[in-house]
C-alpha cells in the first residue's frame, strides 16, 4: 500500500514513493532450542527486509547500487531507487508493516489537518524544499522527516488566528 507525501499530495519533484507492505498474519514456530530440533531452522535466519532486499537487487528495473538497508530504526526500510529512463528515476522506501508502523494512520490524520489548515500545504512545501536544499530533510541523519515538519507546521498553524490567510506572514512567523 502506498502512504507518505504522494498519497497525501505534500510531495516534492524529488520525493521518494512510500511503500507498506502488508502481509497477512502467520503462525510462528517456537524457535528451536538445540541444533537439529527442526531442520533448517539452525540456519541463518533472514529477515523479510533483507531477503526482499536481495531478492530486489536482481531486478531489472531497480538500480543495484541504490539499494539501502535501514535496520537499525523503529521501522526498518529499504531505500533503493529505479534504473535511469527518460523520464528519470523514482526513489522508492520499503518497509513492512508492523505494529511500530503507523504510516497508513498517518495518511488520516495529514489529510483531516489539510482540510481544517488550508494554508498548511504552501508552508510545507516551502519548508520541506528549504530543508532539503540544505541536506536536512532525512530524519536518519540527522535532520527532520517531512513527517516531522508536517506536525510542527500544522502545530505552529494551530496557534495562529484562523483569519490568517497571508503564507508570507505565516512563514515567517513559523521561522
Amino acid at each position: 500500500k502506498l502512504y507518505g507525501s504522494h498519497v497525501t499530495g505534500l510531495s516534492l519533484p524529488t520525493s521518494d514513493v512510500d511503500f507498506v507492505i502488508c502481509l497477512p498474519a502467520v503462525q510462528k514456530d517456537a524457535p528451536a532450542v538445540a541444533p537439529g530440533v527442526l531442520e533448517g531452522r539452525n540456519a541463518i535466519n533472514e529477515t523479510s527486509q533483507k531477503m526482499l532486499a536481495r531478492k530486489l537487487k536482481n531486478e531489472s528495473w531497480i538500480d543495484p547500487r541504490s539499494m539501502k538497508l535501514i535496520e537499525r530504526t523503529v521501522v526498518p526500510v529499504i531505500k533503493v531507487a529505479t534504473k535511469d529512463t527518460k523520464a528519470k528515476t523514482l526513489q522508492l522506501d520499503i518497509t513492512f508493516d508492523a505494529p511500530s508502523h503507523h504510516g497508513l494512520e498517518a495518511v488520516e490524520l495529514v489529510n483531516h489537518l489539510l482540510v481544517e489548515f488550508p494554508m498548511i500545504r504552501p508552508l510545507v512545501l516551502v519548508l520541506k524544499k528549504f530543508l532539503l536544499d540544505r541536506g536536512l530533510l532525512t530524519g536518519y541523519t540527522g535532520g527532520l522527516s517531512s513527517y516531522c515538519l508536517f506536525l510542527m507546521t500544522a502545530r505552529y498553524l494551530q496557534e495562529q488566528a484562523a483569519s490568517w490567510a497571508d503564507c508570507g506572514a505565516l512563514l515567517m512567523g513559523f521561522l
